[in-house]
């Protein structure tokens, strides 16, 4: 039987834990396959892994029919460090997939996971699948004017090119397991899925390597305020900055017999500290232009392409979208100036 190993990664998720799990024992995955469940508490002062523990207990007749469960703490935070420590060395050799998973996501649906699995592993060319993310904004039955924005400002994903959203994934233990990531990452979906694509940048983007189950979906929290939502918008931008750099740097450098998992292991060899030190470079020579033009002008992009009674219906979020990028660019480009934009946690 098919060995399936999931690991959970929490960072002081005292307020979410026992509801993931609560969603988590409810996958029919437990069934149907045999499971390793590992809950990563990484750099938790909080009772995350007390409460794990507990839900784990209250839960035993699920998982302990066809698998094992544990919660594994580690001291340093870091999603980058405790994806590492989960792929190479806490799930067991003889899992065929990996799942990862956030703890603060609610799975909507019993069959996701196994959704996920059973699409990767009928894929004759997928090495990693996705479900639907879904902002409980989205599902919520009332929601004020700045929801609606943000729900109408949420692009759909498209198939032709499908996102690698770090909140749930499955992928192939084999592939996982050729990549360590460097732990200063503040973001590591988008990082991966390059990775994955191009086979460590020997060969052009392949899109059929990942695979979107579309019976799958999850929900998340979504921002709440202006305030958090301007965050994690810099977050995010602060960390595509990083990996553009990072993948230009990629396709010079590696060849078809020579990938950036190797180039990054002969980095860390000569000096640790090599992606600090690379960001800071990169970003003295180019300053301001860290940021291609396109980013500053997608909302228009996006906006041309819509029919003209479409347009005109969206042109007042578009204005409203277009200011925020400017201020949010402008805060991002000055963190990766600053070296602040290295080693963030969470979505704020």
């Amino acid at each position: 039987m098919k060995l399936v190993s999931i690991g959970v990664l929490a960072h002081n998720e005292k307020l979410n834990i026992e509801k993931t799990l609560e969603s988590l024992f409810a996958q029919d995955i437990f069934q149907g396959f045999a499971t390793e469940l590992i809950i990563v508490a990484n750099g938790c002062n909080d009772e995350t892994a007390m409460l794990a523990r507990r839900s784990l207990a209250a839960h035993r007749s699920i998982w302990s029919n066809r698998g094992s469960a544990r919660v594994e703490e580690l001291v340093p935070a870091g999603k980058a460090n405790a994806w590492n420590e989960f792929v190479h060395k806490l799930s067991t050799p003889q899992a065929s997939t990996l799942i990862l998973m956030d703890a603060d996501i609610v799975l909507l649906n019993p069959s996701t996971i196994s959704s996920m699995v059973g699409v990767l592993g009928n894929s004759t060319q997928a090495v990693v699948c996705v479900d639907r993310p879904v902002k409980d904004i989205k599902i919520a039955s009332k929601r004020i004017l700045f929801r609606h924005l943000l729900t109408a400002a949420t692009p759909e994903i498209d198939p032709r090119n499908i996102p690698l959203c770090g909140q749930l994934y499955c992928a192939l233990s084999g592939e996982l397991r050729q990549i360590l990531l460097p732990i200063e990452l503040p973001v590591e979906d988008g990082f991966l899925r390059a990775l994955l694509l191009t086979k460590g940048f020997t060969q052009p983007e392949n899109s059929y390597r990942i695979a979107l189950a579309t019976n799958a979906a999850h929900s998340f929290a979504s921002v709440a305020t202006i305030r958090e939502l301007f965050k994690h918008e810099k977050w995010l931008v602060s960390s595509s900055i990083i990996n553009m750099l990072l993948f230009e740097r990629f396709w010079r450098e590696c060849s078809a017999d020579r990938s950036a998992m190797t180039l990054m292991k002969d980095w860390q060899q000569k000096d640790p500290d090599w992606l600090p030190t690379f960001i800071r470079q990169q970003a003295q020579e180019k300053g301001w232009r860290l940021l291609p033009r396109k980013w500053w002008t997608r909302r228009w992009a996006r906006l041309r392409r819509l029919p003209f009674g479409r347009r005109l219906r969206s042109l007042p979020v578009a204005l409203v979208a277009a200011l925020v990028d400017t201020l949010v660019f402008i805060a991002a480009i000055r963190d990766v100036r600053a070296g602040r934009a290295l080693r963030y946690w969470g979505r704020i």
